[in-house]
Protein backbone atom coordinates (compact mmCIF):
# COMPACT_ATOMS: atom_id res chain seq x y z
CA UNK A 1 0.00 0.00 0.00
CA UNK A 2 1.52 4.27 1.57
CA UNK A 3 -2.44 14.38 0.65
CA UNK A 4 -5.95 14.20 0.10
CA UNK A 5 -7.99 13.07 3.03
CA UNK A 6 -11.10 10.93 2.55
CA UNK A 7 -13.70 12.62 0.34
CA UNK A 8 -16.97 13.88 1.89
CA UNK A 9 -19.70 11.26 1.88
CA UNK A 10 -22.35 11.58 -0.84
CA UNK A 11 -25.92 10.27 -0.61
CA UNK A 12 -24.89 7.07 -2.40
CA UNK A 13 -21.90 6.67 -0.09
CA UNK A 14 -24.22 7.00 2.90
CA UNK A 15 -26.33 4.14 1.58
CA UNK A 16 -23.28 1.94 1.12
CA UNK A 17 -21.95 2.85 4.55
CA UNK A 18 -25.31 2.16 6.17
CA UNK A 19 -25.29 -1.30 4.64
CA UNK A 20 -21.89 -1.88 6.19
CA UNK A 21 -23.14 -0.69 9.61
CA UNK A 22 -21.13 2.56 9.49
CA UNK A 23 -23.34 5.56 10.08
CA UNK A 24 -23.47 8.81 8.09
CA UNK A 25 -24.14 12.12 9.71
CA UNK A 26 -22.22 13.60 12.67
CA UNK A 27 -21.95 10.76 15.17
CA UNK A 28 -25.45 9.40 15.64
CA UNK A 29 -25.50 5.63 15.60
CA UNK A 30 -21.70 5.37 15.45
CA UNK A 31 -20.09 2.27 16.95
CA UNK A 32 -18.65 2.53 20.44
CA UNK A 33 -15.12 3.82 20.77
CA UNK A 34 -13.29 0.49 21.10
CA UNK A 35 -15.09 -0.89 18.04
CA UNK A 36 -14.43 2.27 16.05
CA UNK A 37 -10.70 2.10 16.80
CA UNK A 38 -10.65 -1.49 15.56
CA UNK A 39 -12.52 -0.53 12.39
CA UNK A 40 -10.21 2.43 11.81
CA UNK A 41 -7.11 0.26 12.08
CA UNK A 42 -8.54 -2.33 9.67
CA UNK A 43 -9.67 0.34 7.17
CA UNK A 44 -6.29 2.06 7.26
CA UNK A 45 -4.32 -1.16 6.86
CA UNK A 46 -6.49 -2.27 3.94
CA UNK A 47 -6.45 1.03 2.03
CA UNK A 48 -5.00 0.81 -1.47
CA UNK A 49 -2.42 3.42 -0.51
CA UNK A 50 -1.65 5.91 2.22
CA UNK A 51 1.00 8.44 3.17
CA UNK A 52 2.06 8.54 6.80
CA UNK A 53 3.89 11.47 8.41
CA UNK A 54 5.77 10.58 11.59
CA UNK A 55 7.32 12.74 14.26
CA UNK A 56 8.29 12.17 17.87
CA UNK A 57 10.70 10.26 20.07
CA UNK A 58 11.83 6.66 19.67
CA UNK A 59 14.11 5.31 22.38
CA UNK A 60 14.58 8.98 23.34
CA UNK A 61 15.88 9.81 19.85
CA UNK A 62 13.90 12.47 17.94
CA UNK A 63 12.63 11.01 14.67
CA UNK A 64 10.83 12.64 11.75
CA UNK A 65 9.84 11.39 8.33
CA UNK A 66 7.18 10.12 5.99
CA UNK A 67 6.25 6.86 4.30
CA UNK A 68 4.05 6.41 1.21
CA UNK A 69 3.09 2.82 0.39
CA UNK A 70 0.49 0.98 -1.67
CA UNK A 71 -0.79 -2.54 -2.15
CA UNK A 72 1.25 -2.99 -5.34
CA UNK A 73 4.45 -3.09 -3.33
CA UNK A 74 5.52 0.46 -4.12
CA UNK A 75 6.95 2.59 -1.34
CA UNK A 76 8.93 5.77 -0.81
CA UNK A 77 10.21 6.75 2.62
CA UNK A 78 12.41 9.31 4.30
CA UNK A 79 13.40 9.08 7.94
CA UNK A 80 15.67 11.31 10.04
CA UNK A 81 17.09 10.11 13.35
CA UNK A 82 17.99 13.32 15.17
CA UNK A 83 21.69 14.04 14.90
CA UNK A 84 22.35 10.47 13.65
CA UNK A 85 21.39 11.32 10.05
CA UNK A 86 18.77 10.65 7.39
CA UNK A 87 17.85 7.68 5.19
CA UNK A 88 15.75 7.57 2.01
CA UNK A 89 14.17 4.42 0.61
CA UNK A 90 12.48 3.48 -2.66
CA UNK A 91 10.75 0.15 -3.18
CA UNK A 92 9.25 -0.80 -6.56
CA UNK A 93 6.79 -3.65 -7.09
CA UNK A 94 7.81 -5.19 -3.80
CA UNK A 95 11.23 -6.32 -4.98
CA UNK A 96 13.52 -3.58 -6.32
CA UNK A 97 14.87 -1.55 -3.40
CA UNK A 98 17.12 1.50 -3.36
CA UNK A 99 18.60 3.11 -0.25
CA UNK A 100 20.39 6.44 0.17
CA UNK A 101 21.97 7.52 3.45
CA UNK A 102 23.54 10.87 4.15
CA UNK A 103 27.14 11.02 5.34
CA UNK A 104 26.16 11.38 8.99
CA UNK A 105 24.06 8.22 8.95
CA UNK A 106 26.69 6.35 6.95
CA UNK A 107 29.31 7.11 9.57
CA UNK A 108 26.90 6.20 12.37
CA UNK A 109 25.74 2.88 10.94
CA UNK A 110 29.09 1.79 9.48
CA UNK A 111 31.27 2.73 12.44
CA UNK A 112 32.28 -0.92 12.86
CA UNK A 113 34.57 -0.48 9.83
CA UNK A 114 38.17 0.69 10.08
CA UNK A 115 38.68 4.44 9.55
CA UNK A 116 40.23 3.76 6.14
CA UNK A 117 37.35 1.51 5.03
CA UNK A 118 34.75 3.93 6.33
CA UNK A 119 36.27 6.93 4.56
CA UNK A 120 36.47 4.97 1.31
CA UNK A 121 32.83 3.93 1.66
CA UNK A 122 31.71 7.49 2.34
CA UNK A 123 33.65 8.76 -0.68
CA UNK A 124 31.99 6.13 -2.88
CA UNK A 125 28.44 6.28 -1.58
CA UNK A 126 27.96 9.91 -0.52
CA UNK A 127 24.86 11.33 -2.25
CA UNK A 128 24.20 8.12 -4.21
CA UNK A 129 21.78 5.21 -4.01
CA UNK A 130 22.69 1.60 -3.19
CA UNK A 131 20.93 -1.74 -3.74
CA UNK A 132 20.82 -3.25 -0.24
CA UNK A 133 20.12 -6.92 0.52
CA UNK A 134 16.47 -7.60 1.28
CA UNK A 135 17.11 -10.06 4.08
CA UNK A 136 19.87 -11.41 6.27
CA UNK A 137 22.07 -9.61 8.83
CA UNK A 138 23.11 -6.92 6.35
CA UNK A 139 19.56 -5.91 5.40
CA UNK A 140 19.04 -2.29 6.54
CA UNK A 141 16.54 -1.60 9.30
CA UNK A 142 14.89 1.01 7.08
CA UNK A 143 13.34 -1.78 4.98
CA UNK A 144 10.77 -2.30 7.74
CA UNK A 145 9.35 1.16 6.96
CA UNK A 146 7.77 -0.31 3.83
CA UNK A 147 6.54 -3.57 5.37
CA UNK A 148 3.18 -2.26 6.61
CA UNK A 149 1.30 0.90 7.49
CA UNK A 150 3.05 2.44 10.53
CA UNK A 151 0.87 2.31 13.65
CA UNK A 152 1.83 3.16 17.24
CA UNK A 153 2.47 -0.01 19.28
CA UNK A 154 -0.57 -1.31 21.13
CA UNK A 155 -2.95 1.12 19.45
CA UNK A 156 -5.87 -1.33 19.52
CA UNK A 157 -5.45 -2.24 23.17
CA UNK A 158 -6.73 -0.68 26.38
CA UNK A 159 -9.85 1.05 25.06
CA UNK A 160 -13.15 0.96 26.92
CA UNK A 161 -16.52 2.63 26.48
CA UNK A 162 -15.95 5.13 29.26
CA UNK A 163 -12.61 6.43 27.96
CA UNK A 164 -13.44 6.26 24.26
CA UNK A 165 -16.88 7.78 23.81
CA UNK A 166 -15.48 10.23 21.32
CA UNK A 167 -16.21 13.85 20.46
CA UNK A 168 -16.49 15.88 17.24
CA UNK A 169 -13.21 17.29 15.91
CA UNK A 170 -11.58 18.44 12.69
CA UNK A 171 -8.28 17.47 11.07
CA UNK A 172 -7.08 19.80 8.32
CA UNK A 173 -10.64 20.95 7.81
CA UNK A 174 -12.10 17.45 7.62
CA UNK A 175 -14.69 16.19 10.08
CA UNK A 176 -13.39 13.62 12.51
CA UNK A 177 -14.19 11.83 15.73
CA UNK A 178 -11.64 12.15 18.52
CA UNK A 179 -11.16 9.22 20.88
CA UNK A 180 -8.93 9.49 23.94
CA UNK A 181 -7.29 6.76 26.00
CA UNK A 182 -5.50 7.66 29.23
CA UNK A 183 -3.32 5.60 31.52
CA UNK A 184 -0.65 6.14 34.16
CA UNK A 185 2.01 6.91 31.52
CA UNK A 186 0.15 9.41 29.38
CA UNK A 187 -2.56 9.88 26.78
CA UNK A 188 -3.32 8.68 23.25
CA UNK A 189 -5.72 10.72 21.11
CA UNK A 190 -6.99 9.04 17.92
CA UNK A 191 -8.76 11.03 15.21
CA UNK A 192 -10.96 8.91 12.92
CA UNK A 193 -12.60 10.19 9.71
CA UNK A 194 -16.27 10.97 10.35
CA UNK A 195 -17.17 10.84 6.65
CA UNK A 196 -16.38 8.05 4.22
CA UNK A 197 -14.39 5.02 5.37
CA UNK A 198 -13.31 5.28 9.02
CA UNK A 199 -9.68 5.91 8.13
CA UNK A 200 -7.21 7.05 10.75
CA UNK A 201 -6.40 10.74 10.25
CA UNK A 202 -4.09 11.47 13.16
CA UNK A 203 -2.75 9.92 16.36
CA UNK A 204 -1.19 12.05 19.10
CA UNK A 205 0.63 10.34 21.96
CA UNK A 206 1.86 12.21 25.01
CA UNK A 207 3.92 10.79 27.84
CA UNK A 208 5.44 7.31 27.86
CA UNK A 209 8.55 6.19 26.01
CA UNK A 210 7.46 7.15 22.48
CA UNK A 211 5.47 10.41 22.43
CA UNK A 212 4.74 11.94 19.06
CA UNK A 213 2.27 12.55 16.25
CA UNK A 214 1.39 10.26 13.36
CA UNK A 215 -0.73 11.72 10.53
CA UNK A 216 -2.36 9.75 7.70
CA UNK A 217 -3.22 11.19 4.27
CA UNK A 218 -3.17 10.51 0.48
CA UNK A 219 -5.54 7.57 0.87
CA UNK A 220 -6.11 5.43 -2.23
CA UNK A 221 -3.71 7.34 -4.47
CA UNK A 222 -1.08 5.29 -6.35
CA UNK A 223 2.45 5.75 -5.08
CA UNK A 224 4.88 6.98 -7.73
CA UNK A 225 8.01 4.98 -6.93
CA UNK A 226 10.66 5.32 -9.64
CA UNK A 227 14.18 3.97 -9.80
CA UNK A 228 16.96 6.54 -9.48
CA UNK A 229 19.01 7.36 -12.61
CA UNK A 230 21.61 4.64 -13.27
CA UNK A 231 24.46 7.10 -12.79
CA UNK A 232 23.25 7.75 -9.23
CA UNK A 233 23.35 4.07 -8.22
CA UNK A 234 26.46 2.41 -6.83
CA UNK A 235 27.07 -1.21 -5.83
CA UNK A 236 28.81 -1.79 -2.52
CA UNK A 237 30.04 -4.74 -0.50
Amino acid sequence: MPAALPRPATALACVALALSATACGPFGGDPAGPELVTRAIKATESARSVTVHLGGLSLMVPTKGHVSLDTRGNCTATMSYGTAGTAELIKINGKDVYLRRDETLLRTQERHRSPKELNALVDTVRGRWTRPPLDGPDAPAELTLCDRVPLPPGLGNGWDDDSANGEPATVDGHRARKLVRRDSEGETAVYVAAEGPPYLLKIVTTGGDSPGTTAYAHYDRPVEAKAPPPEDIVLTD
